[in-house]
């Protein structure tokens, strides 16, 4: 008898539950990961402008961050990356995708240092061609922003996480608008209103998982 009811197929509702119900899971283990790769990001750049802040202040003069400032930016720029690339092969780990979002997973990511590359030829050109060299104090930055900026809109609308939309979309009006302060004063805006965003965001996004699992807890338990 028991064989006989374990062999009875799922009704469609039944079926459509049990979907709903693994997506679920899915979604929040993937998720979960998602707020510590923000607070990597924020301190990232809360830390790293403070400090090309601080150091461009003790010689107003010259608006080009001494060596030491641009090594430790750039090291906590690469912390963050390392970080983000961890977390995130973590989290697909075991997890079975279709070969279309595998594709798309391989292109966003390689996205990431094609368009790096890019804003740096682009610098360096612009540098060729006449460019004082301290306006590269205002275009790295406000470049880099609005193209990180462009690529959180793009995983925003590729994996259907709005939040990442708006995050995008904040980067790159902060990105736009330091473009018009002056050096230092775009390393204070990026740090407060850049970092300071993505660490908002790795709170409001831990608060969600954290609702998200409890209901697909709660969901289980009425399963069992």
């Amino acid at each position: 008898m028991d064989h006989e009811k374990e062999d009875v197929p799922l009704s469609p509702e039944q079926m459509l539950a049990l979907l709903q119900d693994q997506q679920r899971t899915v979604t929040g283990r993937m998720a979960g990961f998602v707020p510590w790769i923000l607070v990597a990001w924020g301190i990232a750049w809360l830390a790293g402008f403070l400090l090309l802040w601080i150091d461009v202040n003790q010689h107003p003069q010259d608006p080009t961050p001494s060596l030491w400032a641009g090594v430790a930016f750039a090291a906590l720029l690469i912390a963050a990356g390392l970080v983000s690339m961890v977390l995130g092969i973590r989290s697909g780990r075991g997890l079975r995708g279709t070969r279309d979002s595998a594709i798309t997973g391989i292109v966003y990511g390689n996205t990431w240092w094609v368009g790096s590359i890019a804003v740096v030829v682009i610098g360096q050109a612009l540098l060729m061609r006449g460019m004082p060299e301290a306006l590269l104090s205002v275009y790295y930055p406000s470049a880099f922003i609005v193209f990180a900026g462009i690529m959180y809109i793009m995983s925003g609308l590729i994996w259907r996480a709005y939040p990442m939309v708006a995050l995008g979309l904040w980067s790159v009006a902060i990105g736009a608008l330091g473009a018009l302060l002056p050096v230092p004063a775009n390393y204070l805006l990026f740090a407060i209103a850049g970092g300071g965003a993505y660490l908002l965001m790795a709170g409001w996004t831990a608060w969600w998982v954290h609702i998200a699992r409890s209901r697909v807890a709660s969901l289980e338990g009425r399963h069992a």
